[in-house]
């Protein structure tokens, strides 16, 4: 039997949700091989699963006191066991020189010499094809995710019984990524006159709890708030969404592999690449920002100071107003009215 590993350590759950179309392809190119899959919590959680995922192992993430755990987590599982193609997405010089010297099949570093407009999960495909590992058909797969009853049944118990609504998610994992919370507030209330849906807003953890609960109070009576709980608790209650909204991040991106249509609103990362496939809408601040790195965002003078440098807002996704969102909602709403939501159009 043919052994697949996929290394996945970028960390962020975002990173594994993109990744997802190519674990796929391999694993569909390849029907009597064994796919494991190596990454960290929490994101390991969305394919435990999975039916094309055999296996998931977890590393511990590395801090500034032990940042090699990752690595060393990657060293016992290959001391331990043999696989015959390894795939990597990370461009860690280590675990380069780990993966080469197991006499395995390697592809590394899927973020390679990457085009502008490409969407990152379309280059991954693209690389794995052209080294021969995946068949051409499964160049067109998508990121789907696979979630239990018991997800389910904790979503339905936890949102709306009936009619139409959507999910507003104000947060995101750095405050230059966040569109501002009172733009949310606007924009719920646009949906909730125009389009009578109710407006569900994710609790999120820590600090994020404040946020929705001021944003979820303001659009009361008609909004919910959606417990924390797991993310593929939280996928499962964006299955039933007509309609998911927020920033570039995680959650956002569980959302539209679970068959949600979604909106994201973009700022540092560039919506040509880190966008997510129609006939889902990819929302850009300032498009034209003279200091952007279209293939890599890290590059960018805001991304570690967490400040726009160009003055008169502190994150670009300012730029997006709220009839820009709304005008999207209205055209993806109209979808779902039409032919019902994505995946599930009433509770179990």
């Amino acid at each position: 039997m043919t052994r697949i590993l996929f290394v996945e350590l970028l960390g962020g759950v975002g990173d594994l949700v993109i990744a997802l179309p190519a674990i796929h392809a391999l694993a569909l190119s390849h029907p009597r091989a064994e796919v494991t899959v190596l990454t960290f919590e929490p994101g390991a959680d969305l394919v435990r699963a999975d039916p094309l995922v055999h296996r998931v192992c977890c590393a511990e993430r590395g801090d500034a006191e032990d940042p090699e755990r990752p690595r060393r987590a990657l060293e016992r599982l290959l001391a331990s066991e043999r696989f015959d193609v390894i795939v990597a997405d990370a461009t860690y010089t280590e675990i380069g020189r780990l993966l080469e010297g197991t006499g395995a099949r390697v592809v590394t570093n899927l973020w390679r010499r990457p085009p502008p407009d490409q969407l990152i999960e379309e280059r991954f495909l693209q690389i794995l094809s052209e080294e021969g590992l995946i068949e051409p058909w499964t160049l067109k797969v998508r990121a789907r995710l696979a979630i239990e009853a018991s997800d389910r049944l904790w979503a339905a118990a936890h949102l709306p019984q009936s009619g139409r609504w959507v999910i507003l998610h104000p947060h995101a994992g750095m405050a230059i990524k966040l569109w501002p919370a009172e733009r949310f507030v606007a924009l719920g209330r646009a949906l909730q006159e125009r389009h009578g849906v109710g407006i569900v807003v994710p609790e999120g953890v820590g600090a994020e709890g404040e946020v929705a609960r001021r944003i979820a109070s303001e659009l009361a009576p008609g909004s919910y708030l959606l417990p924390a709980g797991s993310l593929r608790q939280y996928a499962a209650a964006a299955a039933y969404a007509d309609l998911v909204v927020g920033a570039d991040s995680g959650p956002v991106r569980v959302a539209g592999a679970i068959g949600a249509l979604t909106i994201t609103l973009f700022g540092p990362s560039w919506h040509g690449r880190y966008g997510q496939r129609p006939p889902n809408v990819n929302l850009q601040g300032h498009p034209q920002c003279p200091v952007r790195v279209k293939e890599d965002f890290t590059r960018q003078p805001c991304w570690y100071s967490g400040r726009c440098p160009l003055g008169g807002w502190e994150t670009c996704l300012e730029d997006i107003q709220v009839r820009d969102v709304l005008e999207a909602a209205d055209s993806l709403l109209a979808m779902t009215a039409w032919w019902g939501k994505p995946l599930a159009a009433r509770m179990p």
